[in-house]
């Protein structure tokens, strides 16, 4: 051997687990072999029969069951389905309409609170029992001569309701729908608590026509003046009126 010739590789030796593999093998071989012939063949059709039944269960299994269904039956089949199509599109309708009807009952009870609550606050303002603030005017009176009588301040206080006074306050004394003035001694009184000047209105509402009702020719501002006192009116952005009316039992009026 030249040294131009390649050194030939050797093969590496069979391991005990390679000819225990060969062996066993040269056995199978030999016993199908072995059979006889017409045995091969009834084999071989077995095999042939089992492969053809499971290539025919594997196609059955993937086979869509509406391609086994007659043109019969497809027509009976897409009846029934468009029979539920239109079941289904009535429910929904159905339960659409439900769906409205209760969104406008709510939208109306709530619209109903909403309107209970407002009255029910405007009655408690009426009455005086609770505290509130808002745009308005402060009318100041001053009387030296001690020359008003109860007839201005009875005026007065219709005047500010007809303008729309939601809210009025006299020297700290919240006036409501039942308010009322007396005169004893030279003294002012509304409800029974005694007032001296100078005199504080106190008004919620709109400040121009409150001030244009109070104003007007004739009215209860040029009726003091002309007994000699100073008023004084000036709108505010926010008048507070802390003071609260005490609540009468109604005398005469009964519910229901």
């Amino acid at each position: 051997m030249t040294m131009d010739e390649p050194t030939p590789t050797p093969e590496a030796p069979a391991g005990p687990h390679d000819h225990l593999a060969h062996r066993l093998w040269e056995r199978a071989y030999r016993a199908f072999w072995a059979v006889p012939r017409g045995l091969h063949a009834v084999l071989l059709v077995i095999c042939m029969v089992l492969g053809f039944a499971l290539v025919t269960q594997v196609r059955s299994q993937r086979q869509d069951p509406i391609d086994s269904l007659s043109e019969q039956d497809l027509v009976v089949l897409l009846d029934e389905l468009t029979t539920q199509e239109r079941g289904l599109r009535t429910r929904r309708t159905d339960l659409q309409d439900r769906l409205s009807a209760l969104q406008n009952a709510a939208s109306q009870q709530e619209a109903r609170d909403q309107a209970a609550q407002n009255a029910q606050l405007q009655a408690e303002i009426n009455a005086g029992t609770i505290a509130v603030h808002g745009p308005g005017v402060i009318m100041r009176i001053a009387d030296p001569a001690g020359a008003l009588t109860t007839a201005q301040f009875v005026m007065t206080l219709g005047e500010l309701r007809n303008a729309g006074a939601e809210a009025i306050e006299l020297n700290g004394n919240r006036l409501s729908t039942r308010s009322s003035f007396t005169s004893a001694d030279g003294r002012i009184s509304v409800d029974g608590t005694a007032i001296d000047p100078p005199y504080e209105w106190r008004v919620i509402g709109s400040s121009q026509t409150i001030s244009t009702a109070l104003e007007i020719q004739a009215g209860s501002a040029s009726q003091m003046r002309a007994k000699g006192a100073v008023v004084s009116i000036a709108p505010v952005d926010d008048v507070v009126i802390d003071s609260l009316a005490v609540p009468l039992s109604p005398q005469y009026a009964s519910f229901g």
